[in-house]
C-alpha cells in the first residue's frame, strides 16, 4: 500500500459561507446655538420733595422825632 495521500482523489465539500452581520450604531449630536435676548430694564424715578421751613427774622426799626422848645432866651419876649 502506498502511504501517500492523493489530494486529487479526495472528496472535498465546499460549504456556503457563513455571513454574519454586525451593526455599529453611531450617535451624532449636533449643537445649534439659539441666542435669547433677555432685556432687563432699570427705571429710575426721581422724587423731589420741597420742604418749607421758616427762619424767624426779628426786624427792628428806629424812628427819630425832633421837636423844638422855646428855652426862653428872651429875644422875643414882650414884657
Amino acid at each position: 500500500m502506498n502511504n501517500q495521500f492523493n489530494f486529487n482523489n479526495q472528496c472535498n465539500t465546499v460549504l456556503p459561507p457563513i455571513v454574519t452581520r454586525q451593526t455599529n450604531v453611531v450617535h451624532c449630536y449636533y449643537t445649534i446655538d439659539q441666542p435669547h435676548i433677555c432685556e432687563n430694564e432699570t427705571k429710575v424715578i426721581n422724587h423731589y420733595i420741597k420742604r418749607h421751613y421758616y427762619i424767624p427774622r426779628e426786624l427792628y426799626s428806629a424812628e427819630n422825632t425832633y421837636s423844638e422848645q422855646n428855652c426862653g432866651c428872651g429875644c422875643n419876649r414882650n414884657n
